[in-house]
């Protein structure tokens, strides 16, 4: 395209249109394929058409070569989610690694086959002052073999290099993948914090901590760092950021606490409603579930608390009653998880919350119904569109989101009345200017 000379290569077809000044010389005209033209009105629709048609044969070919999973792979997509573990291996983290083993085998054991089974497997260990190497395999009994060989020693009751090894997870991760954080120690390398707050925001990675070890022993690791203001709230801060759970129990409970893990590392999960208090207060949530999702879950994190749970229909059931008519009740350290029952869900439900302490609530869910966003800003030139923005969106500007939506039966069986934003850890929602570009596309303008 030549926007300054009219010059080009002999036999060279121009790019065409106003802008473009090699148009003019032979061979005349330009591509047709890519803006409809005053000059190309006749050509364009077929140009569309012949190249949609070539590049479909070519990803076909590829497909065909490849097969299913590695075409996926190469695209960028995979059926479920690829499961990270960034596990502390210093000396007091025996008991942890053995419950981190037994996961790992379980969930190669019980998905492997199925449409949940995990496409892709890293494994981040650190220490103090050593962290990494970062470990990735798709290949299931590679990553039992890797795990196996974890060891537990060195480091001594400090803090360790958790931050350090989570970063190198994020960063060796492919986006909107699960981490699993297991470590018994508040974090040494505080001075990370903003940085993996940044790389959870572009990755859309959700990070879940798995804390343990006695109350002694972490009032004196928070002693030996206070100046660094690393606590527990630290890990509490970045799962939160992320969408995860930070989770603290003793080591003998841990093997009750990552049934989590079982259920987050799964195909087609979906968040329902998230939100956190600090501190906490006596509140009621909404949310509504439909006839898409199944395998209703509610994770709740925090100490000295109650809640109610009532369904569409009127019935109540509490955190106190382990077996009720709505679900089961699991209590472990700080976590309560309530997995509803199987049957007929669909309808507004309610779960009012009370405590003075800093709580979270999130409830996930699967469902053939599920949205892919990102924040963009526009550009101009030959082709104007809209390019991704890794970080935030500046402040103080109106925002713009790109939402598509995905569907069983296609973009077509979904209707989207309306995308708004919400704070999580207040009560704000921003409602966006909706504009549909179809094919399953939205763009949403928010103040």
């Amino acid at each position: 395209m030549g926007i300054f000379s009219a010059a080009k290569p002999k036999g060279k077809c121009s790019h065409g249109g106003a802008a473009d000044l090699t148009s003019s010389k032979v061979p005349c005209g330009g591509i047709s394929k890519d803006e409809r033209r005053s000059d190309n009105v006749a050509l364009h629709t077929a140009a569309v058409t012949v190249a949609t048609t070539a590049t479909l044969k070519l990803l076909d070919d590829i497909r065909g070569a490849a097969g299913d999973n590695n075409y996926l792979r190469l695209m960028g997509v995979a059926r479920s989610s690829v499961v990270v573990f960034v596990i502390d291996t210093t000396g007091s983290m025996s008991d942890d690694i053995l419950e981190a083993k037994r996961v790992v085998n379980e969930i190669i054991d019980s998905k492997k086959g199925t449409q949940d089974e995990p496409s892709q497997y890293i494994l981040v260990p650190f220490n103090d002052p050593e962290f990494g190497p970062l470990i990735k395999t798709t290949n299931p009994d590679v990553m039992k073999a890797e795990i196996a060989n974890l060891r537990a020693d060195g480091g001594g009751d400090l803090p360790e290099m958790c931050l350090s090894g989570l970063q190198l997870a994020l960063t060796g991760a492919p986006a909107s993948s699960n981490i699993y954080v297991f470590t018994d120690a508040i974090a040494k390398d505080i001075e990370l914090k903003e940085t993996i707050v940044a790389l959870i925001r572009s990755t859309k990675s959700t990070v879940s901590f798995f804390m343990t070890g006695d109350g002694a022993g972490a009032r004196r690791r928070r002693r030996e760092v206070e100046s660094s203001a690393a606590t527990f709230e630290t890990y509490m801060d970045l799962a939160l950021a992320s969408g995860g759970q930070a989770i603290r129990v003793t080591k003998g409970n841990l093997p009750q606490a990552t049934d989590v893990i079982i259920d987050s590392s799964t195909s087609a999960l979906v968040i329902v409603l998230q939100r956190a208090r600090n501190p906490g207060r006596a509140e009621t949530f909404s949310f509504l579930l439909d006839e898409s999702l199944n395998n209703i879950t509610i994770y709740i994190t925090g100490n000295t608390l109650t809640f109610t749970l009532k369904n569409p229909a009127g019935v109540t059931q509490k955190q106190n009653e382990a077996n009720g008519e709505l679900g089961t009740v699991q209590t472990v350290g700080n976590l309560y998880r309530v997995r509803l029952a199987t049957d007929k869900h669909t309808g507004l439900w309610e779960i009012s919350m009370n405590s003075n302490q800093p709580y979270t609530l999130k409830v996930t869910g699967q469902s053939t119904i599920a949205f892919i966003y990102d924040f963009v800003e526009t550009f101009e030139g030959p082709h104007p569109g809209y390019a991704l923005i890794s970080g935030r969106p500046q402040a103080g500007m109106p925002a713009m989101l790109l939402v598509s939506v995905l569907g069983r039966k296609g973009p077509a069986s979904v209707k989207v009345a309306d995308i708004a934003l919400v704070t999580v850890s207040g009560s704000e929602v921003v409602g966006g200017a909706l504009e549909d570009m179809g094919n399953g596309d939205f763009l949403v303008t928010v103040t």
